[in-house]
């Protein structure tokens, strides 16, 4: 509003000194200057509406299309919005995408949301009982990657803790599974790198085709949580369940992590056990069908 108030009295007093044949000096030029603020600023929106439109990425060729600029004024843009933190570029698909600052504003918005108040509180309670560091993410717009949303510190001696804008291959994450084992099974298989390049590089540990993506995710969608260990993270294993919100459309993850070396027999499963406990008690109160179905399922 400072800017569109400034930007009208500019035109105001240049349209009267001209009105009287005289000139202000430097009104024309601070006045041009200010246009050219406003109208990068304008372009920068636009980009962000198509960014948010389209799945979370975008290239040069996308914005000439949508926003209809020319070529170098596009990659120009778009390196602007680049070094000013809004956008980073990822270094194999040279494609746009939100940088760590619109991830960060994001999340803070998410935070008066129902369920991820409630997910919050799981969590403290989860952490404070097991010493695990615990996390709330989401799954990113592009569906291949999963973005860290909270983060909860532990107290084991032995952790990791990654921040909130963190992202992990979905594939190849507790979390990235237990969310893509919302979506329907072709769309799901997508996220692994497989799909669109037969060879290209999968990480050791994780699913090493879509197919064995796809029968992880049929055991996920039967129990109701996932795990991973030593995937995206190594030295680092995790437990992770999912809940939505049928009224506003939202999914969310959460799990605790801890270090692999503790994986002994039946100490996934016992973690396991905790967090769907919290999972279900949410997706109850959230009119989950994913939730309400397991509990008519054990019922029966």
């Amino acid at each position: 509003m400072v800017h569109c108030n400034a930007l009208g009295k500019a035109r105001t007093t240049a349209r009267g000194a001209r009105r009287y044949n005289f000139r202000i000096p430097y009104i024309d030029t601070w006045f041009h200057i200010l246009e050219l603020h406003m109208s990068v600023l304008d372009n920068a929106t636009r980009v962000l509406r198509v960014l948010a439109q389209h799945g979370g990425e975008l290239t040069v060729t996308d914005v000439v299309t949508h926003l209809r600029l020319p070529k170098s004024s596009s990659s120009r843009l778009l390196k602007q919005m680049q070094e000013s933190g809004l956008l980073e570029r990822d270094p194999d698909t040279l494609r746009y995408r939100p940088a760590l600052l619109l991830l960060e504003v994001a999340h803070q918005a998410r935070g008066s949301t129902p369920l991820i108040r409630r997910m919050e509180q799981a969590l403290e309670s989860l952490v404070a009982e097991t010493g695990h560091t615990g996390y709330i993410s989401v799954l990113d717009g592009n569906g291949q990657d999963v973005v860290v949303v909270r983060a909860f510190q532990g107290s084991h001696p032995l952790r990791v803790v990654t921040q909130p804008g963190h992202r992990l291959p979905a594939y190849a994450s507790s979390t990235g599974r237990a969310l893509l084992a919302r979506l329907d099974d072709a769309a799901a298989r997508r996220a692994h790198p497989a799909a669109t390049d037969a060879r290209a590089a999968v990480l050791p540990h994780a699913p090493r085709t879509p197919a064995a993506l796809g029968a992880q995710l049929d055991e996920v969608r039967k129990r109701g949580w996932a795990w991973a260990l030593d995937e995206s993270l190594t030295g680092i294993g995790s437990v992770s369940a999912t809940v939505g919100d049928p009224q506003s459309g939202e999914t969310l993850a959460f799990c605790l992590s801890f270090p692999a070396s503790l994986n002994q027999p039946g100490f996934v499963d016992a973690l396991a056990h905790r967090l769907v406990g919290y999972a279900a008690s949410i997706g109850r109160a959230a009119g989950d069908p994913f939730w309400q179905s397991m509990a008519n399922a054990r019922e029966g």
